[in-house]
Formats: structure tokens, sequence, C-alpha cells
């Protein structure tokens, strides 16, 4: 995750460290850096956006910050995933960690942060098997949700928590569908 001394010298957030380890830091670091830079492969936004290496420390620090929280106050050991999407994601929307390098022709990667969150949760939400086959006569309903998902993000107020009970929400309809089919 770049310069330990660095990220040592955040102020009164070395305890994140010893509680939960170097190593997880690191590893949640690397794979939203990962994450990241792939998109921006995937959507050939080199040359017009960047990932904010400090932006990600930032996000990272408060990420384990609120789980950090949240583990003490509902005293949990554990954290499920829609928890750890969520709130990786309110903290990529609210520092805005792929940053526009290109002065002019942006009009296209504006909302890119919002539209790299959409897809990030997005990807958790197929991430089973079940979620994936999607029947024509109900691919609308699945597109809305997306598409109104990222409108959300770019106009509307959101929180953790908000963008937890959306991710909970989606997979209770998933739930309830998949108990309605196999009854």
């Amino acid at each position: 995750m770049g310069n330990d001394t660095q990220w040592n010298q955040s102020g009164n957030y070395v305890y994140l460290v010893k509680k939960f380890g170097k190593e997880k830091i690191s590893s949640r670091y690397d794979w939203l850096n990962n994450l990241l830079t792939e998109y921006l492969k995937i959507k050939e936004y080199q040359g017009k956006v960047i990932v904010s290496q400090d932006i990600l420390k930032h996000v990272i620090v408060d990420y384990f910050v609120d789980i950090d929280r949240l583990k003490e106050f509902q005293e949990i050991e554990l954290v499920h995933a829609s928890k750890i999407y969520a709130y990786i994601s309110f903290w990529l929307l609210r520092h805005k960690v792929l940053q526009i390098v290109t002065p002019e022709n942006a009009g296209d990667v504006v909302f890119v942060n919002e539209e790299f969150v959409s897809y990030f949760i997005r990807s958790y939400l197929f991430s089973e098997t079940e979620n994936v086959a999607i029947l024509e006569n109900k691919k609308k309903q699945v597109d809305d949700f997306i598409a109104t998902m990222m409108y959300y993000f770019q106009y509307r107020d959101y929180s953790a928590k908000s963008i937890e009970l959306m991710i909970l929400a989606f997979q209770a309809g998933c739930g309830y569908q998949y108990s309605a089919d196999h009854q």
C-alpha cells in the first residue's frame, strides 16, 4: 500500500493497523486499486482518468474507521459482504477516487466515480449464479434498477446505510423470487 511511513503518519489511525492488521488493510487497498485500474482499462478511460492513490488511502482509512465503529457498536465479529460493499461504495463516492486529468472533452467521464460504484455494486449483486439468468421479459426491470442506482449516486443524497439497504433490498427480492420459483 505504498510507503509505510506515510501510512503510519496519518494521525491517530495507527490503531487500525493494530486492530485489523497491515495485511488486511493492504489487501483491501490492493483489491480496490486493481478493480479501479481494470475498470479504467475496460472503459478505455486511460489518459482521461486516473486512480488517485492518495485519495484511495483516505477511502481505505475511512472505511476501516467506520467498520471498526460498527463492529464495536453492533457487537459483531464478522462484517457481512453487503456492509463491506456499501461502506466502500460510500467512501469511493464521497472522496472521488477517480480523478479526471484531461482538461477538455471529458463529458463522458464527468460521473466516472458514480459509474464505477454502480458497476462495483452490480458485480456484487450478480456474483451468485442464481442472480445471473435474467429472463428477457424481466431484463428491463433489472436495467431500470441499475440506471436508477446510477442516477441516485449522481443526483440524490445517499449514505452508507442507504446503500446497504439498497443492496439488502435487492438481495431480499432475489431471495423472495427464488423461494417463489422453488415451492
